[in-house]
């Protein structure tokens, strides 16, 4: 998982609406999302910051609801 986590990671400094379009499938309201998911787009925030603007509307609108569904400690922290 954290292999593929890199690969979209390092696919999305060039291509990230692609990647975003993929991952953004996973990252559906009223479900909590897995680690990786949340891990990965906190990796392309790094490596793609201007590219990860337009999609933060839609990231911390569908993730603010979910953060009392986090209990697990490595959740909240990747939530963080």
């Amino acid at each position: 998982q954290q292999a593929a986590s890199n690969v979209l990671v390092a696919v999305g400094q060039r291509f990230i609406n692609k990647v975003m379009e993929e991952v953004l499938t996973k990252f559906q309201p009223g479900i909590l999302p897995h680690y990786f998911v949340l891990q990965t787009f906190a990796n392309l925030s790094v490596s793609n910051v201007f590219g990860m603007v337009p999609f933060l509307n839609s990231i911390l609108g569908t993730m603010l609801p979910m953060l009392g569904m986090a209990k697990q400690d490595h959740m909240k922290s990747v939530f963080c």
